[in-house]
């Protein structure tokens, strides 16, 4: 589940996540919410923890392109 999704089922804003969260701004959450950052391993561990475990670090992972094929010679 992505953070942005889990608040807004949560009914949280960026200070209430924030305030949650401990040691981070609601600036740095609405960051991570719209994929700008990425949060500090110690963060993303306290959003684990946080949310039940409902958004992983893996939840942050973007999508990567797949490496081109190589052609058969």
């Amino acid at each position: 589940m992505k953070l942005s999704d889990f608040m807004t089922a949560s009914g949280l804003d960026d200070d209430q996540m924030a305030a949650l969260l401990g040691g981070c701004s609601a600036h740095a959450v609405k960051k991570w919410r719209y994929g700008e950052r990425l949060p500090r391993p110690e963060q993303l561990r306290r959003i684990a923890e946080v949310t039940d475990g409902k958004v992983m670090p893996n939840d942050f992972v973007m999508d990567a392109p797949a490496p081109a094929e190589a052609a058969d010679a």
